[in-house]
């Protein structure tokens, strides 16, 4: 649990500093890198899908407003380490990596919610936790956390023989 006045730190990331309505989607993407690099796999997937207003009129030739984003990557995902890391203002947990431990405020600065869908191991068992950023004094305001199932499916042109394979699973 943290004691931190979210809010005021958000109102207080200056908006000439070269923070825009883009820099949570950065911060994001970069996040979703680093997590891919910690899994030292080599095919590491990052996806952006952008939700946009609904459209009232069909026939109107303009695209409606962006009202959020989704990031979707396959790396390590928030396992006890990024988490504790993610309720800690000014992180040092990816200071080698180039991190500031502020990232995800920038969220909260141009979008009104933050919230977290992860799937994680932790020895050799695989757990979903789910999360929000709050906007008070929690930076975390809910967690659930529960036990889930990897399943991966293999599809075979033709009889081969057994590889060793490595898979990491898809945050979603």
């Amino acid at each position: 649990m943290s004691n931190v006045n979210i809010q005021r730190a958000v109102d207080h990331i200056p908006a000439g500093s070269g923070v825009n309505v883009y820099t949570p989607i950065i911060e994001l993407m970069v996040n979703a890198i680093q997590s891919i690099e910690c899994t030292g796999n080599d095919s590491g997937l990052v996806q952006i899908v952008v939700h946009r207003e609904q459209q009232d009129d069909l026939l109107e030739n303009s695209m409606p407003a962006v009202c959020g984003f989704t990031v979707i990557d396959n790396g390590v995902g928030f396992d006890t380490e990024n988490r504790n890391s993610f309720d800690t203002l000014y992180s040092d947990h990816k200071i080698t990596q180039g991190g500031k431990g502020f990232g995800r405020f920038t969220c909260l600065k141009y979008f009104l919610t933050f919230n977290v869908k992860s799937v994680y191991k932790e020895g050799k068992e695989f757990f979903c936790r789910r999360f929000e950023m709050g906007r008070h004094k929690d930076i975390v305001t809910w967690l659930i956390i529960f036990p889930c199932v990897a399943v991966l499916l293999t599809f075979l042109k033709k009889a081969c023989k057994p590889v060793m394979m490595v898979s990491t699973l898809l945050r979603v």
